[in-house]
C-alpha cells in the first residue's frame, strides 16, 4: 500500500529517558561550566548552559508534524492551514509555512475525506482562508 499522504508523523524518535540520564547530563554540565568559569572563559561557560538547556528542553518536546512525501514539516513551523475545495475533483490542503522561501505547502486530498483532514489539523493549527497562490496554479498547469 503506497500511502501520498501521511497526517501524523514523527520528527524523530522519541527515546524515553530515565531520571539518572538527566542528572548525568545536568551534573557533566555544570562541572564543565565551573572548570570554565575557574579559567576565566565565561563565553564557553555561557554556551555550554545555553546549549544544555535547550537540549533538556527538546528533550521533552513530542514529535509532531506532516510529511509530504519524504519532506517533514513540524507542526512549529506551520502558521496555519486551508482546506481548498472549490476544485471537488481535486481538493488540496493549503499549509502556510512560517518560512520566507517557502510560504506556501499545496497537499492534493486524494485518499481522505477533507472533513477529516479538518478536523485532525485543527488539534495543532489555526484554520485561516487563503488561495493558493497564482504563481502555483501557472506551474502545475505547465506540468511542473
Amino acid at each position: 500500500m503506497n500511502e501520498k499522504i501521511s497526517w501524523k508523523a514523527l520528527e524523530y524518535k522519541k527515546k524515553i529517558r530515565t531520571a539518572d540520564w538527566y542528572w548525568a547530563v545536568i551534573i557533566i554540565a555544570l562541572s564543565i561550566i565551573v572548570i570554565s568559569v575557574i579559567l576565566h572563559n565565561t563565553l564557553f561557560a555561557i554556551l555550554i548552559f545555553i546549549s544544555i538547556f535547550s537540549l533538556l528542553i527538546f528533550s521533552f518536546k513530542d514529535p509532531e508534524g506532516i510529511i509530504v512525501n519524504k519532506d517533514m514539516y513540524p507542526f512549529s513551523s506551520l502558521e496555519s492551514f486551508w482546506i481548498d475545495i472549490t476544485d471537488e475533483k481535486e481538493p488540496k490542503i493549503l499549509l502556510k509555512s512560517k518560512k520566507v522561501i517557502m510560504p506556501f505547502i499545496i497537499i492534493p486530498i486524494e485518499e481522505y475525506h477533507h472533513l477529516d483532514i479538518r478536523e485532525f489539523l485543527l488539534r495543532y493549527l489555526e484554520e485561516k482562508e487563503m488561495n493558493e497562490p497564482i504563481s502555483h496554479k501557472i506551474m502545475d498547469k505547465l506540468g511542473f
